[in-house]
């Protein structure tokens, strides 16, 4: 079965919504970007009445006015959608709002997509152990501390020899690669630190850069012949 292909929110940029509308679209996206072990969950669907409190928490900005009714734009949907997947992450109110405080659009994208990640410490001056402690916490909740995933690793096979390291990589660097055989003449090799997207928006990019490699493998092969 094909990859569905992630929603754009470029294309709802100039949208505007009034509540019912704006609840409706955030809960047909929210399981693009939340946690896969949370999305598709009722309890993390939005309604109105937490839309309201959330604008008065300062998490998302307050609604524009347009007589007596309120409207939603682009901004509010990205803060919304950015909130649910923090909170889901495990981060408590009081880090995402710092966390989103005074975000751009691309911004608040970027964190809502994965490509740029959160790390937060708690306020006050606590000693190393609780901070180390309280990170780690938080990560593992988020599912990024490769300890705590519940996904099994693949079993190690034999002893390969790793990929060449990039330009300017230091020769020095300790690497630790897996080898898995994907189909006959297909091996994938995983370093050690590598972490799986944590949601269903990261699972679609993978899925299409491996293929869009693939294809490009495939077409300097017949370039060649």
């Amino acid at each position: 079965m094909a990859a569905q292909i992630p929603p754009d929110l470029h294309a709802l940029q100039d949208s505007v919504w009034d509540l019912d509308q704006f609840v409706t679209t955030a809960n047909r996206l929210l399981p693009t970007y939340l946690p896969k072990e949370a999305a598709g969950r009722a309890s993390d669907e939005v309604n109105a009445r937490l839309v309201r409190h959330y604008a008065t928490q300062g998490l998302i900005a307050e609604a524009r006015k347009e007589g007596r009714e309120a409207r939603y734009l682009y901004q509010h949907l990205l803060q919304l959608l950015t909130v649910r997947k923090l909170l889901a992450e495990g981060y408590t109110t009081a880090a995402v709002k710092q966390a989103l405080d005074g975000r751009s659009h691309d911004e608040l994208r970027r964190l809502l997509e994965g490509s740029v990640k959160v790390e937060l410490v708690p306020a006050g001056p606590p000693d190393a152990d609780d901070r180390l402690e309280f990170l780690r916490s938080v990560r593992a909740r988020a599912g990024l501390d490769r300890g705590s995933s519940p996904t099994p690793r693949p079993t190690p096979g034999p002893s390969v020899t790793p990929p060449a390291p990039a330009a300017g990589a230091s020769l020095f660097a300790e690497s630790h690669w897996t080898r898995i055989s994907i189909l006959d003449g297909l091996d994938l090799f995983v370093r050690d630190d590598f972490t799986l997207p944590t949601n269903r928006l990261g699972d679609a990019q993978l899925t299409q850069l491996l293929q869009v490699v693939l294809l490009q493998l495939e077409q300097r092969r017949k370039g060649s012949t």
